[in-house]
């Protein structure tokens, strides 16, 4: 049984679909499993919260993987000492590209300390550090409808954002196959891609001309407290970009590809399968 927690999510949901298409004996933690839809039907679903141990024990029974997306160091803690006392095996954690990095920059810090807690904990490991979701880009559907302009923070900086459909490919295959454990895939597209590139791309598929216009840090810091993002968050996302300003994320992996066996998903593709989120 292999236990898919944050399984709503952008990752998760996408993960637990592959596995259940497989016929991968499934359960996802959940705390609303309306969120879920169809795929309610076709796996099992425990209600549980990350922040409640209690809800933990429960949702293990049976499980010898775990797919791991947490936002805080205890929930990490809560999971690994609920794995233990089930006797799972292997974690799959859902990390970020700058936590692999040697120094660590940005917020892959606190994703680090979570990774360094996952290797004391004697279970094997494998993490997952991708570079920035495609899906980033549903954040400038209201814009590309109002204004037919794309806002982004990172000027003529280059990056190759990845598809989530092909991390949770990387992490079905750690989590069904063998040779994964002890390892850290760094998973990117296959592409370097600029604001302006970005833009052009998505305004192909939408069949008109998208416009991109660079943030600059102080206005994206505002932005971003008065979404309610507490201050710390503010800090280290301010610091990725500063990164990618200056040219840090400006490289592609084929790791994607060495795991899955196929070639990662471009980023005009991603768009032709949202077109209706920004349409």
């Amino acid at each position: 049984m292999i236990l898919v927690t944050g399984a709503t999510g952008t990752v998760g949901r996408e993960l637990v679909q592959q596995l259940a298409s497989t016929g991968c004996p499934v359960r996802a933690l959940v705390r609303d499993p309306a969120k879920l839809g169809d795929l309610a039907d076709r796996v099992q679903v425990h209600i549980g919260d990350l922040d409640d141990p209690a809800t933990l024990r429960p949702a293990m029974a049976g499980v010898a993987r775990v797919f791991l997306l947490t936002s805080a160091t205890r929930q990490d803690a809560a999971v690994l000492a609920a794995a233990k006392a089930a006797g799972a095996t292997h974690i799959v954690k859902l990390s970020t590209q700058e936590a692999g990095w040697v120094p660590v920059e940005g917020h892959g810090h606190w994703h680090r300390e979570r990774e360094q807690l996952i290797q004391a904990s004697g279970l094997a490991w494998t993490f997952l550090r991708p570079t920035m979701f495609m899906d980033t880009a549903l954040q400038w559907a209201a814009t590309v409808r109002a204004q037919q302009t794309i806002y982004f923070p990172v000027g003529d900086a280059r990056l190759a954002p990845v598809d989530p459909a092909d991390v949770a490919a990387v992490a079905a295959a750690a989590l069904t196959g063998t040779g994964h454990a002890g390892n850290g895939y760094e998973l990117t597209g296959g592409q370097l891609l600029s604001g302006e590139e970005l833009a052009s791309t998505l305004g192909e598929v939408l069949g008109q001309p998208i416009r991109y216009v660079d943030v600059p840090e102080s206005a994206m810091g505002e932005q971003m407290h008065r979404a309610g993002l507490p201050g710390y968050v503010v800090d280290g996302l301010l610091e990725t970009f500063r990164l990618v300003r200056a040219g840090r994320f400006g490289y592609t992996t084929q790791l994607v590809e060495q795991v899955t066996g196929r070639p990662p998903g471009t980023f005009r593709r991603w768009c032709e399968r949202h077109r209706a989120a920004f349409a």
